[in-house]
C-alpha cells in the first residue's frame, strides 16, 4: 500500500549498495506526494473472512503549489489458512514535500506499521504432507503450534527525508537519511522431531523479543559530461549506516501432539532470554563510485565500492564479546554494444559482499559472506514499434554464481547458524514483456539453475543441492483489457505459476514435488469506480511449498478470492 514500485536489481549489487545478496536485492520507493496524485480509496473482502480499507490521498497546500502533501493508510482485520492465526494490520504514511523551485526538491517520508499476526508456516513433518503416512494426509490448515501461545507482534516506526539539487544543468546532488526503529514480540511452537509411531510430534515453545534500530545516510553526486566523442554519466557518493539489534530468546519442551486428532494443552511459557540474549552493534561506511561511457553504440559500466565495517556481539548470559572488524572492495564491470537492429549482447562481472554479524553456538565469530558472479546474455528491444507489438522486450542469459561462507541453520542448536562453505549455482534464464497482436499483455519468465554445494564442513552435504532451491522455475501472466463505450472498461487476465522439485533436507533424503499454480484477476470500471477480483491457486490445489529438514515442511495457502470495490478522484 505504501510502495510506488518495486525493483528487482539481479545480480551483485554491492559494488554500488554495499552489503546485500549475490543474488540480487529489492528497492522498495515510497509513495511521494506528486502533482499528478490521484486520489484513491477502498475496501477489500474475501477468504479468510478479511476486511480490509485504504486510502491514498493527497494534493497542494498553497496555491503555487510548492507544498505538497500526501497519506497512505491501511487498516486490515483477517484471519488466515492456518486455524487461528490472524492477519491484522494498521499501517499510516504521512509524507511531505517542499519544491521551492524547479532545481529542489526536499521530501519527508514518515511511516508506522503495527502487524498482529501469527505463524503461518507450520512445522510439519515430511511423513503427512511430502508424502502419505499410514494415517493418510495431515490436514492443510492444522496448527502445529498453539492458539493460545501463538503471537507474531511487530510495531516498527520510520521518519527520514529525500533531499535533490541541481547545481548545474548536468551536475545532481542527493541525500538520503532514514531512521527506523522496530520492535517484535514473537512466540511460536515448533516441532522437533517425529515419533516412530508416524503420528505424534515432540515441540518446542519458542519466545522470542527483538529490539531493533537503524539509521542510515546516504550522499551522493551524479555528474554528466562529454569528452570527445565519448559520454559520461558519473556516481561517486558515500554512504553510513548503524544498526543495534537485542535479541532475547527462551526456550523449553511443550507437550506432544498428535497430527490426526490433536489435543492441545496449556504451553508451559520459556522464561526470556535464557536460551539466548545478545546485543548486537554494527556500523558500515562505504566509498563508492560508477563511470558509465558510452561510444559508438557501446556501452561500458564501471563500478567500484569500499566498505568499512566494525561490528560487537555482546552475549549477555556468557558475559563475553565478540568484536569483528570487516573491510572489503567490491566492484562490477558491464560491456553491452547496442545494435541498429535492437539485439543487445552483453556480459558483466560482478563481486558481493555481507558482514554477518553474530558467532556460532560454540562462539566462533561469523566471517563474512562473499560472492562473484559471470553473466553473459542478449536483449532485443525493437527500434521501431512493430504491427501488433507494443514495450516488447526479450532477454536471455546465462551466468554462473559463487558465493562463500554460506549462512545455514545449525541442524543441533535451531537458535543459531553455521557457515558451511561454499555454493555455486549454474544456469540460464529468458523473460519477456510486451503487448501482443490483439492488445494482449505478456509477461513470461523461465529459469534453470543447477545450485551445489561445492565445498562444506559437512561431509554428506558436498555436492548436494540447498534445500528449497529449485532448478527449474516459469511463469506466464496474460491480459486483455476492453472499452464499452465512454465510460465503461473491463479487463480479465490469468497466469501459471511453475516451481520445479527442491531437496527437502541436508542431505537430499526426501524430494519436495514441483507445483503448477494459477491465478486470475478481473476488474469492471465505471468511469472512476472500479471492482476487481483478485484470486491465487484457483484451483485450490494442496502442496507442501517448502522444507528445510524432515519435521519443518510447511503447505502452501489454498485457493483465496478477493474483491475490492475502489473510487478515484
Amino acid at each position: 500500500m505504501g510502495l510506488e514500485a518495486m525493483d528487482v536489481l539481479r545480480g551483485a549489487s554491492s559494488a554500488l549498495y554495499g552489503s546485500g545478496q549475490l543474488g540480487g536485492i529489492i528497492n522498495a520507493v515510497s509513495k511521494r506526494p506528486t502533482l499528478q496524485q490521484q486520489n484513491e480509496v477502498n475496501i477489500q473482502t474475501g477468504s479468510y473472512s478479511r476486511i480490509q480499507g485504504a486510502a491514498d490521498v493527497g494534493g497542494a497546500l498553497n496555491r503555487d503549489k510548492t507544498l505538497l502533501w500526501r497519506f497512505n493508510g491501511l487498516l486490515r482485520k483477517s484471519d488466515t489458512y492456518a486455524i487461528n492465526i490472524k492477519n491484522n494490520e494498521i499501517y499510516v504514511a504521512p509524507s511531505l514535500r517542499w519544491r521551492p523551485d524547479s532545481k529542489t526538491d526536499f521530501t519527508i517520508l514518515a511511516s508506522y506499521e503495527q502487524l498482529d499476526a501469527g505463524s503461518t508456516a507450520q512445522f510439519l513433518p515430511a511423513d503427512g504432507t511430502v508424502y502419505a503416512s499410514p494415517y493418510g494426509y495431515i490436514a492443510r490448515n492444522f496448527l502445529s503450534s498453539d492458539a493460545n501461545f501463538d503471537v507474531y507482534s511487530k510495531r516498527q516506526v520510520a521518519i527520514g527525508y529525500s533531499f535533490t539539487r541541481q547545481l548545474a544543468p548536468n551536475w545532481t546532488i542527493t541525500q538520503n537519511m532514514r531512521y527506523a526503529h522496530l520492535d517484535l514480540d514473537y512466540r511460536f511452537v515448533t516441532t522437533s522431531a517425529l515419533a516412530a509411531n508416524q503420528r505424534t510430534i515432540s515441540r518446542t515453545a519458542l519466545l522470542q523479543t527483538a529490539n531493533y534500530n537503524n539509521v542510515t545516510l546516504d550522499t551522493r553526486s551524479n555528474l554528466k559530461l562529454t569528452t570527445g566523442p565519448v559520454h559520461h554519466e558519473l556516481l561517486f557518493g558515500v554512504d553510513f549506516r548503524s544498526d543495534f539489534m537485542a535479541n532475547r530468546r527462551g526456550q523449553t519442551k511443550a507437550s506432544t501432539l498428535d497430527l490426526y486428532n490433536p489435543v492441545y494443552t496449556a504451553i508451559i511459557w520459556p522464561k526470556a532470554g535464557t536460551y539466548s540474549n545478545t546485543n548486537e552493534t554494527e556500523t558500515d561506511t562505504g566509498l563508492y563510485l560508477q563511470e558509465q561511457a558510452e561510444w559508438k553504440h557501446i556501452y561500458l559500466t564501471l563500478s567500484g565500492r569500499g566498505d568499512f565495517t566494525q561490528s560487537l556481539t555482546v552475549n549477555n548470559l556468557t558475559r563475553g564479546s565478540t568484536p569483528q572488524n570487516n573491510n572489503a572492495f567490491t566492484g562490477r564491470v558491464g560491456l553491452l554494444y547496442a545494435s541498429s537492429i535492437g539485439l543487445n549482447p552483453y556480459v558483466a562481472y560482478a563481486t558481493s559482499f555481507q558482514p554477518q554479524v553474530g558467532q556460532t553456538y560454540d562462539n566462533t565469530p561469523y566471517v563474512p559472506t562473499t560472492g562473484k558472479q559471470i553473466e553473459a546474455g542478449v536483449k532485443y528491444r525493437p527500434v521501431k514499434e512493430m504491427p501488433g507489438l507494443e514495450n516488447f522486450m526479450l532477454t536471455a542469459d546465462f551466468f554462473n554464481l559463487v558465493e562463500n561462507n554460506v549462512l545455514t541453520s545449525d541442524p543441533n542448536h535451531t537458535a543459531f547458524d553455521i557457515q558451511t562453505g561454499q555454493q555455486r549455482t549454474r544456469g540460464f534464464e529468458f523473460e519477456g514483456i510486451g503487448r501482443l497482436p490483439g492488445r494482449i499483455d505478456f509477461i513470461a519468465s523461465y529459469t534453470y539453475q543447477d545450485p551445489r554445494i561445492t565445498r562444506t564442513t559437512e561431509v554428506a552435504q558436498l555436492g548436494q543441492r540447498p534445500v528449497a532451491v529449485p532448478s527449474h522455475m516459469a511463469s506466464l501472466f496474460l491480459k486483455r483489457d476492453f472499452r464499452f463505450g465512454q465510460n465503461w472498461s473491463a479487463g480479465v487476465g490469468g497466469g501459471l505459476r511453475y516451481t520445479g522439485n527442491t531437496a527437502g533436507a541436508l542431505p537430499e533424503t526426501f524430494t519436495v514435488p514441483s507445483q503448477l499454480v494459477g491465478d486470475l484477476v478481473a476488474h469492471l470500471d465505471y468511469r472512476k469506480t472500479r471492482v476487481q477480483f483478485n484470486g491465487t491457486n484457483i484451483t485450490d490445489q494442496k502442496y507442501v511449498s517448502v522444507c528445510t529438514r524432515s519435521v519443518a515442511c510447511a503447505y502452501a495457502p489454498g485457493r483465496a478470492m478477493f474483491v475490492t470495490i475502489s473510487q478515484r478522484w
